[in-house]
């Protein structure tokens, strides 16, 4: 079963993305990079208006100098109610105290989310490592969005990420520049979910508004997908 993830930059688009069918709501700003920090401010007011219908996920920035200044990040988006967080696959993941500050967090019942960028090559070693510390899931997604991930990643290592993930009981994830299209070239890899934001976006510009009906073709394909395989099993 593969969910739908759609990120939002507000309150009124995250509205959009609950009625259009999203099981998971992913707060972002796309002006600032793959994995741009929407502010406290606004994640809240979204927390807020969408009251637990649906899972909310957030992204934390990339900008952080130390471990701790990243997991200040991770407490206080879980403190206003996300419930994944997503972190970037960096140097911070070799650093010394990481794993000490990650199994605080991970005691705290947060569940966090490492994405690796598809740019770089998948780190396997790296991927069986945040499952031993803990973490709720992974998955790729692109740094820069001139290529969509089935462009830069193979569709074998895309197979081998979401088999990997399953093996080590993490939720997986694949992301992108997604659109319509790509649905039936990645659903059959099984992916926990699939995000999109420039895929759904008016123009497939990401820094553009939501189209609901963008979003609910995505979602009609997602359900016979899923629906076919409920009865292949």
């Amino acid at each position: 079963m593969t969910q739908l993830l759609i990120s939002v930059k507000n309150v009124e688009e995250a509205l959009i993305a609950l009625d259009a069918g999203a099981e998971i709501i992913d707060l972002k700003d796309p002006s600032i990079g793959a994995l741009g920090a929407l502010d406290l401010i606004t994640s809240e007011q979204i927390v807020k208006a969408i009251n637990k219908r649906v899972i909310l996920s957030s992204t934390v920035g990339e900008q952080h100098k130390n471990v701790s200044e990243l997991a200040a990040a991770i407490c206080a988006y879980e403190k206003i109610g996300v419930d994944i967080i997503k972190i970037a696959v960096n140097d911070l993941f070799t650093h010394l105290d990481f794993k000490s500050e990650i199994n605080k967090l991970i005691e705290k019942k947060i569940k966090l989310v490492a994405v690796f960028f598809a740019e770089d090559e998948i780190n396997w070693p790296q991927l069986k490592q945040i499952s031993k510390l803990g973490f709720y899931g992974a998955m790729i997604d692109t740094k820069q969005k001139k290529k969509d991930i089935t462009q830069i990643v193979s569709l074998i290592d895309l197979q081998n990420f979401t088999q990997t993930c399953i093996f080590h009981h993490l939720k997986s994830g694949l992301a992108g520049s997604l659109k319509l299209q790509h649905i039936n070239q990645l659903t059959h890899l099984n992916p926990s979910y699939m995000g999109f934001r420039g895929g759904v976006c008016k123009d497939f510009e990401r820094q553009s508004i939501l189209i609901a009906q963008n979003i609910s073709e995505i979602k009609k394909m997602l359900l016979k997908h899923n629906n076919f395989e409920l009865i292949a099993q």
